[in-house]
C-alpha cells in the first residue's frame, strides 16, 4: 500500500494507492495553514480509522505540496501517526518521467509537475492539461515529453468570490446549470457566465494551443471544478480526478498506474 498526499492550497487529499498504483480510496479535509500538528494528526488517524488501513501495510508516502508552510507540519504528522518518513515529490522526481524547458523550473508548482507527468505516462503526448482548483492552470508537454510551459488563471470558486465580495447586488450562488443560458434574473445570469463563461474560456485557450503542438493532442482536465465545467466544452477533453496522485506515483515509484 502507498498513500499519496495532494496539499493543495484549498484542500489536502490523502490517496490509497495498491501495489499497481490504483487508487482505491480518497479523503479530504481544507487546508488549515495556521493549525499545528495536532489538527493534522487528527484529521490523518480519522482517514486512517475509516478506511481500515493497517500502518504496518504502508510501504511509501508521498507529497506534493504547494504549500510549503505547513509541509513540515504535514509531514511530522505522518511520521508520528504511521511510522513512515514521507518523500517530498520535487523536480527531480518529475525529470525521471519528463523533461523541462521553461526559465526557473524550481519555482514550476509541484501539482503542475505531477500533472504533466501524469499526462505523459497515463494518457499520451502531445497533451494539454488543464486543473481546476483554487487556480486554473494549463500546462502543455509536447510531443517528446517535454514541459514547454502554459498558463495560470484565476480559478472558478476564486473568480466568484471576488465577484461577489466587489459587487455589493451579487450574492454567492452555487455553480450548477442555469435554467436559461440567456440568464433572466441575477443567480441565472451568474450561474450561466461562471458555468459557460469558463467553458467558453477552456475551449479558447485550446483552440489557440493546438496549432503550436505536432501529432493528435491528448486534452486531460483534473481537479475539484472539471466535473462541473468540462462537460460544457465543446472540445474533446477526458476528465482524470487522479491524474496528480498517477504523477507522483509514477514519477517516484517507476511503474505505470491505472
Amino acid at each position: 500500500m502507498h498513500i499519496l498526499v495532494d496539499i493543495g492550497n484549498s484542500t489536502i487529499v490523502f490517496a490509497i494507492a495498491g501495489k499497481d498504483g490504483t487508487i482505491t480510496e480518497t479523503w479530504r479535509f481544507k487546508t488549515m495553514k495556521d493549525e499545528t500538528v495536532g489538527f493534522f494528526r487528527y484529521e490523518l488517524k480519522s482517514g486512517i480509522k475509516k478506511y481500515g488501513i493497517e500502518t504496518a501495510e504502508i510501504e511509501t508516502i508521498t507529497i506534493s505540496s504547494v504549500v510549503p508552510e505547513i509541509n513540515d507540519y504535514i509531514a511530522q504528522s505522518i511520521k508520528e501517526v504511521t511510522g513512515v518518513t514521507p518523500h517530498i515529490f520535487s523536480l527531480s522526481d518529475a525529470l525521471r518521467v519528463i523533461s523541462i524547458d521553461i526559465e526557473a523550473p524550481a519555482g514550476l508548482g509541484k501539482d503542475r509537475l505531477a500533472d504533466a507527468v501524469g499526462a505523459a505516462a497515463f494518457h499520451g503526448v502531445p497533451a494539454i492539461i488543464v486543473d481546476m482548483g483554487t487556480a486554473t492552470t494549463i500546462g502543455v508537454v509536447d510531443k517528446d515529453k517535454c514541459f514547454i510551459g502554459g498558463m495560470i488563471i484565476p480559478g472558478v470558486k476564486t473568480s466568484l468570490k471576488a465577484l461577489s465580495r466587489k459587487a455589493s447586488q451579487l450574492p454567492m450562488i452555487n455553480i450548477e446549470k442555469p435554467a436559461n443560458i440567456i440568464g433572466r434574473n441575477t443567480q441565472e445570469c451568474m450561474q450561466s457566465g461562471i458555468l459557460y463563461g469558463n467553458a467558453a474560456m477552456v475551449d479558447g485557450i485550446i483552440d489557440r494551443i493546438r496549432p503550436s503542438l505536432e501529432g493528435e493532442v491528448r486534452i486531460i482536465a483534473t481537479g475539484g471544478l472539471a466535473r462541473q465545467i468540462i462537460p460544457f466544452c465543446h472540445n474533446q477533453i477526458t476528465i482524470d480526478d487522479n491524474l496528480l496522485f498517477k504523477g507522483i506515483f509514477v514519477a517516484t515509484q517507476g511503474r505505470d498506474i491505472k
